[in-house]
This record gives C-alpha cells, sequence and structure tokens, in this order.
C-alpha cells in the first residue's frame, strides 16, 4: 500500500506540475519595419545597413536592408520605444540631398528616429520617416544628483554636479551661455505635452563673460558644482572630488572655495542660492543661447495660483541641449506625461535606479567613438538611448566601460 500511494501521489504531481506553469505570451506575426530618408533626399538614397532598437518589456536588435527596411518575424506584444540613428558629415549628407543645403562639410548631422511609447500588439507594417539634425558643439554630458551617504552614514546632497562636454572639433566659447533647471512640482506645472514650444524654468545661470572668455577646447569639458566646489570624499568616501571644479554655483564671488569662479544665478523661484536638484529628481536641465534680455521674458505661477513658485518661461527655439531626468516611481516606470522637455530636445529620458537617491548614481552620455584618442559622445537627442546610469560617478572620465 505505501508504493501505490508513493506512486499515485508522484503521479498526481506530474499532471498538477504543468498546470501551474505560466504559459509563454504568443508572438505577433511578421511585419515590416520602413525606414524613409528625411525629406530633400534623394529617391535613390536609402537607410541601409543601420542598427534598430526596440526597447520595451523585451528588447530586440535589428539591421536594416540595403533598402532601409527591417523585417520583424515576432515579437512579445507590448509598447515599444523604436529608436535609430546614423551619424554622417556634413559633407556625406550633402550628398543625400536633392538641392544644396547650408550645412558645413565638417558639420556632424545626425539621421534617425526616437518613436517613443509605440503600441505593438498585433502585426502592422510601419512606415518611419526619419529626421536629419545637425549636431551641436556642446552637450550636457554628465548630471549628478542623487548623492550618497556620508561616512556617518546620513543622507549627503551637496556634492551634485553638471557637466558639458564640447563634442565639435572646433572652440567654443561658454561666457554668456545659461544653464537652466525645469520646474519640478508635483504634478508637473508646465508639461511639455500642453506646452509644445515654451519651457519653464525654476532657476536660470548665465556664464560669466561676454563671448569671447572660457574657451571649450574639442573632446574638452566644463565642471559646474551646483553646490559646493570641494573635495566631498573627506566627508562621504562613496562621494566625489569637486575641487577642481570650472564653476561654482554662488551668490558671493569668494565664497564656497574661492578658487573656482562663481555661476550666479540670475533668474529664481525660490530663495535657494543654489542649484537645486532633487536628489530623487524631477530634474530637466538645458543649456541655451539668446541674444535677448532674458529677465524680460515673462514668470508666472503654477497654473491656478497667483502665490508661490513663479517659472522664468524660455521658447524651445533657444536651447541648445537639453537632458530630461525623470523620478523614478517605486512601483511602475517612470511617467512620460511629466516630461518638461520637448521631444525635438530630448525625445526619451534618463533616471536612476532608485526611487529617493542616496546611491551615488550619475547620468552619463555613452561614448559614440574614439578617434586618435579624442572621445566623441552619443547625441540622438534621446536620453534613453544616449545616457547610461554609472555607479561611480567622477568628472570629465569618459573611460568607464558602461560608457564604451
Amino acid at each position: 500500500m505505501k508504493k501505490t500511494a508513493i506512486t499515485l501521489t508522484a503521479l498526481l504531481a506530474a499532471l498538477l506540475i504543468p498546470s501551474c506553469r505560466r504559459e509563454a505570451p504568443v508572438g505577433t506575426d511578421a511585419f515590416l519595419l520602413e525606414f524613409v530618408m528625411p525629406e530633400g533626399c534623394r529617391n535613390n538614397a536609402f537607410y541601409g545597413g543601420q542598427k534598430v532598437f526596440l526597447k520595451g518589456g523585451v528588447n530586440y536588435e535589428y539591421e536594416t536592408d540595403a533598402f532601409g527596411n527591417v523585417t520583424v518575424d515576432s515579437v512579445v506584444p507590448g509598447i515599444y520605444d523604436i529608436i535609430t540613428g546614423m551619424e554622417i558629415t556634413g559633407a556625406e549628407y550633402k550628398a543625400l540631398l536633392k538641392e544644396p543645403a547650408a550645412v558645413e562639410d565638417n558639420a556632424r548631422v545626425m539621421v534617425g528616429v526616437s518613436l517613443m511609447n509605440r503600441r505593438i500588439f498585433k502585426a502592422e507594417d510601419l512606415r518611419i520617416d526619419l529626421t536629419a539634425t545637425v549636431l551641436k558643439g556642446l552637450l550636457i554630458s554628465k548630471v549628478y544628483y542623487a548623492g550618497t551617504r556620508d561616512n556617518m552614514d546620513r543622507t549627503y546632497t551637496t556634492d551634485s554636479y553638471i557637466e558639458i562636454f564640447n563634442n565639435s572639433d572646433e572652440v567654443i566659447h561658454i561666457a554668456g551661455k545659461y544653464l537652466g533647471l525645469a520646474e519640478s512640482v508635483s504634478p508637473a506645472a508646465y508639461p511639455a505635452k500642453e506646452n509644445p514650444d515654451s519651457i519653464y524654468l525654476r532657476q536660470i545661470c548665465q556664464f560669466p563673460g561676454n563671448g569671447t572668455e572660457y574657451p571649450v577646447e574639442p573632446g574638452q569639458s566644463v565642471v559646474i558644482a551646483a553646490k559646493s566646489a570641494r573635495n566631498h570624499t573627506e566627508s562621504a568616501a562613496t562621494s566625489i572630488d569637486l575641487s577642481g571644479a570650472d564653476f561654482e554655483v554662488k551668490v558671493i564671488e569668494g565664497s564656497g572655495n574661492p578658487d573656482v569662479p562663481m555661476l550666479p544665478i540670475i533668474s529664481n523661484s525660490t530663495s535657494i542660492q543654489t542649484l537645486n536638484l532633487l536628489s530623487g529628481g524631477p530634474n530637466a536641465v538645458v543649456l541655451f543661447e539668446t541674444d535677448e534680455d532674458v529677465l524680460s521674458w515673462p514668470e508666472v505661477y503654477q497654473r491656478g495660483k497667483t502665490s508661490g513658485e513663479r517659472f522664468r518661461r524660455i521658447h524651445k527655439k533657444v536651447v541648445i541641449d537639453g537632458v530630461e531626468c525623470l523620478k523614478k516611481p517605486a512601483q511602475t516606470d517612470p511617467d512620460v506625461n511629466t516630461k518638461r522637455l520637448q521631444s525635438e530636445i530630448d525625445a526619451g529620458y534618463a533616471v536612476l535606479t532608485s526611487v529617493n537617491g542616496y546611491n551615488h548614481e550619475s547620468l552619463e552620455r555613452k561614448v559614440s567613438r574614439v578617434e586618435g584618442g579624442r572621445v566623441y559622445l552619443t547625441d540622438t537627442n534621446n536620453s534613453s538611448a544616449d545616457f547610461a546610469v554609472c555607479t561611480d560617478p567622477t568628472p570629465r572620465n569618459y573611460e568607464k566601460e558602461g560608457l564604451r
């Protein structure tokens, strides 16, 4: 009887196990992605031999055929970002056009697309129009705001910084340009989806000089200490040394680190006198340039309010570069409806792995290529593709494995 009971138990278990297994999701049928070259290109110009990424719950990588098409055999149904990009010279770009264009031969041009949150639940062929963007010289290359824990295991947030990199082959002077931090209230006061042309900034800093000072050499960068330009590793072993920063955000020249020039806040919605990067986000950062008087631009309260913070409105056309750093929710993906930057500035977003920060993570731009020891950074106007999360924030260091 004992032997029979054991046999029956084993048989019963064998019958039950399959019913407890989760069935694999059924994939879609095959469909075609057709990538069409930007408007103005010759009819015989094709987007051939280029990598295409579908990023979602499951990630896929493909390569276009000679005619710019991808045959997708099957994907798990879901919501995907479709990302692809090809960087070419201005001369190569002009060779693709029907008519001449005012683009310098040595300029860098990105031909590609970032199609966000595309619903793919069944097989449907997609025609995707590519765009051409002349790449910017100055890029926001690192945004560190997570903070860490100090040597007494307390939260430590005075070590935040922003880095700006010269991705061009020419010297660029940063004097007179502006660094802005978008409003970050919750819920979003002025999300991009409701404001197609304007960005609302809570703080604006202006680099000193009249346009000829502070040259940034090709492949070099400018480090801005958002709060304190000192060696923070003395207080927090996992922090960073910012004593060599190029600028320190402060209100009095000679205060803080007297050896580091002041980056003044010229427009401020709060009484905080440092760049108020939030340790868990959101932090939408822009670099912009204009000959107009920024302080003459409108300041507005949050909709429905007549007091509190007032945000300075700027037009997206003055922006040189922008990086959208969203807050990570506890249980879900970041809410793209809270983006402050339009897709022309940043079609995606960067995000920490921690809800509240304090884990010394840094958001850093990936390396596109290295030529003769000179680093060129990735710039597809999509931080989801361009940035990586690094756990060893180090100013001016692009040798990290996660960036290559």
